[in-house]
């Protein structure tokens, strides 16, 4: 610990300095345009669809990712219950009843921490929902067929919440951004993608349109045609993403790199990892511990060395205050996996040494967790 700080804290924001963006913005001002689609998001926009030319897609740049789901459910016209796992940060259930639905929270997947499809076609015929949302959990870049699946025959949109997922890939090599109607991301400053706040939508063309309008008060003109919201990204903000946008790739080789590293460490330690998970961008790395108990004296022990690792996403949203009552019906897996997850930390720049003594230092503390669980032979 340093001054009461942790050493290793949980995120370690990596923007572009000043000198990388404060450029961007000369056209801004020569324009005297700072909001409302100017010069800069635009490019950004088209920077963002660059990334993935073949897709079809669209970028749209929003204030923030829930206002991004929360305009991506509005312009699908969507009213009504909305299945989505419980196993995920609050503002995915915030954005749908911000959008004016309910949120009916499922189960997730034991294997892949994410919404059963199972789950989901239940939600479907019980639940009469008008749409699902998938979350990537911890921006993992799975294969989401079966969820497409699941939506396509039931006649629903599907929405996907990729907050941390972008500048990952898939297993094979396609970046997050297709799947669904819409894909939403964050460009959150812990993110790895980070511009302090924003965020990105990207959808077929006539979607995108759509969510585009909702975004600026669903305004054509002087005329109001439905329902809407000001969502849209400042020129600042748009500045900050087109350095960050530079910086991605090295940002992403870097964690990609740090977690090879904390993985071998790991070796054969009776702690699970992320499976099928493509290969993310690892705005953290998540470890499903054996038990609730292993998990806690994980973290108390860890938080002792001064590494900042956390419970996430903990309690399962059908535990607290705000979404009790919204769940589907029992969520045992949620319950579980929600009590053995924790998330370590991982940054997008290390000081000499750091990445190295935080390995070894993780290895240890894991050795003797599993020891003290009586996972391990002290033999």
């Amino acid at each position: 610990m340093t001054d009461g700080r942790p050493r290793y804290p949980f995120a370690r924001p990596e923007l572009p300095p000043p000198a990388a963006w404060l450029g961007h913005l000369e056209r801004s001002y020569e324009q005297r345009w700072f909001s409302n689609g100017g010069p800069l998001v635009r490019q950004l926009e088209r920077a963002l669809e660059l990334r993935d030319p073949t897709a079809g897609r669209r970028a749209v740049t929003v204030a923030s990712a829930t206002a991004g789901l929360v305009a991506a459910l509005i312009a699908l016209d969507l009213r009504g219950p909305v299945a989505l796992p419980s196993f995920t940060f609050p503002a995915s259930a915030h954005a749908v009843e911000l959008a004016g639905c309910t949120p009916v929270l499922c189960d997730v997947d034991a294997d892949t921490w994410e919404l059963s499809p199972a789950a989901a076609a239940r939600a479907l015929r019980e639940h009469d929902c008008v749409a699902i949302m998938h979350v990537r959990a911890f921006g993992l870049c799975r294969d989401l067929s079966a969820i497409e699946t699941v939506a396509r025959e039931g006649g629903v949109p599907l929405v996907v919440d990729s907050a941390a997922a972008y500048g990952g890939e898939s297993a094979d090599g396609l970046p997050p951004g297709r799947a669904g109607d819409a894909e939403v991301f964050s460009l959150h400053a812990t993110k790895v993608l980070a511009a302090g706040e924003g965020g990105a939508v990207l959808a077929a063309p006539a979607l995108a349109d759509a969510i585009r309008a909702v975004s600026n008060f669903a305004l054509a003109g002087t005329e109001v045609t439905g329902r809407g919201l000001n969502a849209k990204m400042s020129e600042l903000t748009a500045a900050v993403g087109l350095a960050a946008l530079e910086q991605l790739d090295g940002h992403v080789a870097q964690r990609r790199d740090a977690v090879a590293q904390m993985v071998a460490a790991i070796g054969d330690l009776p702690v699970e990892l992320a499976q099928a998970a493509g290969s993310p961008p690892w705005q953290g790395l998540p470890l499903l511990l054996p038990d609730a108990a292993s998990r806690e004296r994980l973290l108390t022990a860890l938080h002792a060395t001064g590494i900042e690792a956390r419970r996430y996403y903990f309690p399962g949203l059908h535990r607290t205050r705000a979404f009790a009552g919204h769940a589907a019906g029992p969520l045992p897996v949620t319950d579980e996996i929600a009590s053995r997850i924790a998330c370590i930390p991982v940054y997008s720049a290390y000081q000499r040494g750091e990445l190295e003594q935080l390995t070894r230092t993780l290895a240890r503390t894991l050795t003797s967790t599993m020891e003290e669980s009586g996972g391990l032979s002290r033999c």
